[in-house]
């Protein structure tokens, strides 16, 4: 059987067998296709860099800069305790607020990463943001179980933030919230003490 060639309009670059006959594979046509699978390796890429932009879901980037960094501590008063608010920058600059006073002092960029790495060690990004409402069950007269939740408006709760750049994560607490981060907080507190002039009352 002879064979044919047919012309498409565009250059040929090798012959395709089908049913007898040779036909051209237009340059556009790979052309195409090769966009297409671009697009792909794209998308398939774009999705494993989003899936490691954190080590943790909803966790902060991998990676950021020192000076977007900045940790916040606020202790709420409650049954007659006072409270107080300190603010820590990766500068270094930090705030103390208590008893409508103001003070500045420098809080070491190594003790600031020391914090951050104990933030990880008890998977703060990964807590609850809000311990300070207590849930609990009970059953109805028609037998059901009805869940309420209780919050103790004048008892004393504690808010840690962390903030880098657009992400921000709060945590909540009241008397019973997760006791490594009240430790935590306590040490930052006894750091912060010891860092400001001397003057004020103790937070």
């Amino acid at each position: 059987m002879p064979l044919h060639s047919e012309m498409t309009g565009f250059r040929q670059r090798g012959p395709v067998f089908s049913s007898g006959r040779i036909y051209a594979v237009p340059v556009l046509h790979r052309y195409v296709l090769r966009g297409i699978l671009s697009a792909l390796l794209c998308l398939i890429g774009g999705s494993a860099m989003a899936a490691e932009r954190s080590f943790v879901a909803g966790g902060p980037p991998l990676n950021y800069r020192l000076d977007e960094l900045s940790v916040r501590f606020l202790r709420q008063p409650g049954h007659g305790l006072p409270g107080w608010r300190v603010s820590l920058a990766g500068s270094g600059a930090a705030l103390l607020e208590r008893d409508r006073q103001k003070r500045h002092f420098v809080y070491p960029v190594k003790d600031l990463l020391a914090l951050v790495n104990e933030l990880y060690r008890i998977r703060f990004f990964e807590l609850p943001t809000n311990y300070t409402t207590k849930y609990s069950v009970f059953i109805k007269d028609d037998g059901l179980l009805g869940t309420q939740g209780l919050r103790m408006s004048d008892a004393s709760n504690t808010r840690v933030c962390f903030t880098v750049a657009a992400y921000e994560k709060c945590v909540s607490y009241g008397a019973d919230g997760p006791r490594e981060l009240e430790a935590l907080v306590q040490h930052v507190a006894a750091d912060v003490e010891r860092l400001v002039s001397p003057g004020l009352s103790e937070p």
